[in-house]
């Protein structure tokens, strides 16, 4: 990739240059700061154009020689609205600085490495993470973090294979399920595909307590695939939708992005309330909560001047066209699936053939298997079926049966009740009929009770102990 390459060796070649300032955007401050290392000094400004100065820096384990001139340093916010974090792109390097008491230290003592070159970086945890990037001639897929107890950083490593490469695409933490979302990510390599960059339209979830990647599907969102990214175009992420613009048919275009709905939504700036040329810096264009705040130049006389414009990227979606969805999502269930069509192949087979086959002895088999009804069942069905006519059988026939009749009284009581209770429960799945067995006081003593089949189920289990 020709533009990286350039990008690159204009970054190395600034790495000799005097330092000379340290510069940051402030997303929640809504501001942009430089500090002038060499005369200590903090300015600030609305628009990246006028500055003011606002006082003396105190300096602490600075050395000129560390701060590398216009490289891009990362502003992370803290709970403490008087605190941040300042991470200098493509070194690794960690200063803290404080607006209350304007002191700026670096705090890591971090080797140059060179490999982070607009990685994409975030707090977790009070623990800050770096993820992917470029340098050394390539793009990466590391995943690193700050170890504060030890001032240097160190590497995760994952369960499973993360995605090949992490640079300039969809990328953003997620507070919310605590995971890690990217796609859409630019690859290159000197050794690989003969030096040439291609996208992966992967788009992939990493989920911090599992320690493990998963591929959420594949983007096939025909806008997206065709859009030709803009040398180093950002893509904003607020925690809940990705952001980014397009220019296209004289109108700018911005491409709002919901990764938990998979939604992707189309909007024309028909007003032009953008500027024409799409920024290059995260300072001309960001993203803070709801809202997108982007610089459009005006020229007036001999000078520019700058206005800062803001838009609600939810209203906005409101009034945006949905086109579709971002990825298509793969079937990670496979094999699942395959298993389960197979199992259902077989019960169906299993009814068919059952079905037609003459054999009796496993049609009784079938019928009467451990599934419906146990031997101690069998015989009771058999023994009403038989004592019908004569109006049932007595509580002494079933206790022969169950082989229960030198237990005390209660003991059988108990045991009948719950045998029947269990074979009119089977009877009732088998059949769809309620209290198959009916227990009748006997004719000749009122206190005995006699047990026989109601006469519609009868008709049913004696048709079937024949046919069987």
């Amino acid at each position: 990739m020709k533009i990286v390459n350039i990008y690159c060796l204009l970054l190395f070649i600034s790495f000799s240059a005097k330092a000379q300032s340290l510069r940051w955007l402030d997303t929640e401050k809504k501001s942009v700061y430089r500090i002038d290392i060499q005369k200590s000094v903090l300015e600030k400004s609305s628009n990246s154009f006028e500055w003011q100065e606002i006082g003396k820096v105190e300096l602490k384990n600075i050395q000129n020689k560390d701060v590398i001139e216009g490289a891009e340093t990362t502003c992370l916010n803290t709970a403490d609205k008087n605190f941040v974090y300042l991470l200098m792109g493509c070194t690794n390097q960690v200063y803290q600085f404080n607006y209350q008491t304007l002191l700026l230290e670096r705090i890591d003592k971090t080797y140059y490495g060179g490999f982070n070159c607009r990685s994409t970086k975030f707090i977790r945890n009070k623990t800050i993470y770096s993820v992917g990037g470029y340098g050394l001639y390539r793009t990466n897929n590391l995943f690193v973090y700050y170890q504060a107890n030890r001032n240097e950083w160190d590497a995760l490593n994952f369960l499973n294979d993360a995605p090949k490469s992490i640079f300039v695409g969809l990328s953003g933490y997620v507070k919310k399920t605590d995971s890690f979302l990217t796609g859409y990510n630019d690859f290159l390599s000197e050794s690989e595909n003969s030096g040439k960059s291609y996208i992966d339209y992967g788009f992939y979830e990493y989920k911090f307590k599992e320690n493990k990647w998963y591929k959420l599907g594949e983007i096939n969102q025909t806008l997206i695939r065709n859009h030709k990214v803009k040398k180093f175009q950002y893509f904003h992420w607020n925690g809940k939708y990705f952001v980014f613009r397009i220019f296209d048919q004289q109108f700018n275009n911005l491409i709002i992005i919901d990764p938990f709905l998979n939604e992707v939504y189309h909007w024309v700036d028909k007003k032009r309330l953008f500027d024409v040329d799409i920024p290059e810096k995260l300072e001309y264009e960001y993203v803070h909560e709801d809202s997108l705040f982007s610089y459009k130049v005006f020229k007036t006389g001999n000078r520019n001047e700058r206005q800062k414009i803001a838009i609600s990227i939810e209203e906005t979606k409101k009034q945006a066209k949905y086109i579709g969805k971002l990825y298509e999502a793969e079937n990670n269930n496979f094999w699942l699936l395959l298993i389960a069509s197979g199992i259902g192949l077989m019960i169906v087979s299993f009814i068919i053939y059952f079905k037609f086959f003459k054999d009796k002895n496993i049609k009784k088999y079938i019928f009467f298997s451990s599934n419906s009804l146990n031997k101690a069942e069998i015989k009771m069905v058999e023994a009403l079926i038989k004592n019908h006519e004569k109006g049932g059988i007595s509580s002494e026939q079933i206790n022969d049966l169950l082989e229960i009749k030198y237990k005390n009284i209660d003991n059988q009581r108990k045991l009948r009740h719950e045998f029947i209770k269990s074979l009119n429960l089977k009877l009732k799945m088998m059949h769809n009929f309620e209290n198959s067995v009916e227990r009748n006081p006997s004719s000749t003593d009122k206190r005995i009770f006699d047990y026989q089949l109601n006469e519609e189920i009868f008709k049913k289990l004696k048709k079937e102990f024949q046919d069987n």
